[in-house]
């Protein structure tokens, strides 16, 4: 490999893990809930449809449900802590999910979690 072929290799490398560390790490990765606290914040669920069996009729309403707030501890695909991320606070949900599940969870531009959904490994 010629200079210039590794000149620009090296620029490149060095501009993707500066500028774009999310092209390196994957889009969607594990984690072990930590923490769970229920926020006072909430949100209302429309058109829920509700049958009452007993008297034959169906009708419709809405509700409010709870934000919830988690700490992730992120895993690798066999469960193990994986120690390249710290304790991952303050990631915000609409789904209840209790202190040590595992949920798939996306890293946008390889930051801001969000979380996917509950998973099994």
């Amino acid at each position: 490999m010629g200079a210039l072929e590794e000149f620009t290799k090296c620029v490149i490398g060095r501009m993707i893990a500066t500028d774009y560390p999310h092209l390196k790490l994957p889009v969607v990765q594990y984690a072990r809930i930590t923490r769970v606290t229920i926020l006072s914040e909430t949100y209302i669920v429309d058109s829920i449809e509700i049958t009452d069996e007993t008297a034959g009729r169906t009708f419709t309403a809405h509700y409010a449900a709870h934000w919830y707030e988690y700490t992730l501890e992120m895993i690798d695909r066999f469960g193990n802590a994986d120690d390249t991320y710290p304790p991952i606070p303050g990631v915000k949900s609409k789904l209840k999910l209790d202190k040590g599940a595992i949920v798939a969870v996306g890293l946008a531009f390889g930051d801001s979690p969000a979380i996917i959904g509950e998973v099994k490994l």
